[in-house]
């Protein structure tokens, strides 16, 4: 049975997360050690929260390196919501900051476009809009919702890493982003029902 490390930099929902692996038949470990982080064959980066707070955090337990070295060797990594935002090249959220640089873009307010203003945070459920096949996809009903819940968005260099947008109002909003062995949900898998937890599964059988 594979092994899930979920990295704790004190911003995440580690619990439901947990709780949601184990329903799934995977063991996991919740875990600030770059070590652990290096060596893991499986690693979820989850998030709830403001972006310049969390590269605090992040840089406190030393685990900006360590989440870049362990891409770079190949293994696979999960960002959740704020998670995903965090692999952005930078973000504007509250004051410039510069995020992991695992994807080309940056991390924008929802509403940076003042045409058709949304209220914020955008939060409820939301089908997602699929622009690429991939096999994280396996076994997801076109028809079926997820829990999103956020005001920024990132915004990708690189279109060819979008698998999935939503719309709220008449916004275009990225839901999935991958690059090799990179992946992001802007949504909450672990809190969108069976359809979310297939995600999780699709992602831990990579």
């Amino acid at each position: 049975m594979k092994e899930v490390l979920i990295v704790d930099y004190n911003l995440g929902n580690l619990t439901s997360l947990q709780s949601a692996l184990s329903y799934l038949g995977y063991s996991s470990v919740i875990s600030n050690d770059p070590s652990k982080v290096i060596k893991s064959r499986k690693i979820i980066l989850p998030g709830v929260g403001a972006f310049p707070t969390a590269i605090q955090y992040l840089n406190r337990y030393n685990l900006i390196e360590a989440i870049k070295e362990s891409a770079k060797i190949g293994n696979d990594i999960l960002g959740i919501c704020l998670g995903m935002q965090l692999f952005m090249e930078k973000s504007y959220e509250f004051t410039k900051t510069d995020g992991l640089s695992l994807f080309k873009g940056d991390v924008i307010s929802i509403n940076q476009n003042k045409k058709d203003i949304i209220k914020l945070p955008s939060i409820g459920w939301y089908k997602l809009i699929k622009k690429k096949d991939n096999k994280i996809f396996d076994k997801i009903s076109k028809l079926q919702w997820f829990y999103f819940v956020h005001s920024f968005m990132v915004n990708c260099k690189n279109k060819d890493d979008i698998l999935a947008n939503y719309e709220v109002g008449k916004k275009n909003v990225t839901a999935i982003i991958k690059k090799n062995n990179i992946t992001g949900f802007q949504f909450h898998p672990e809190n969108s029902g069976l359809e979310g937890l297939t995600f999780l599964n699709n992602f831990c059988n990579e």
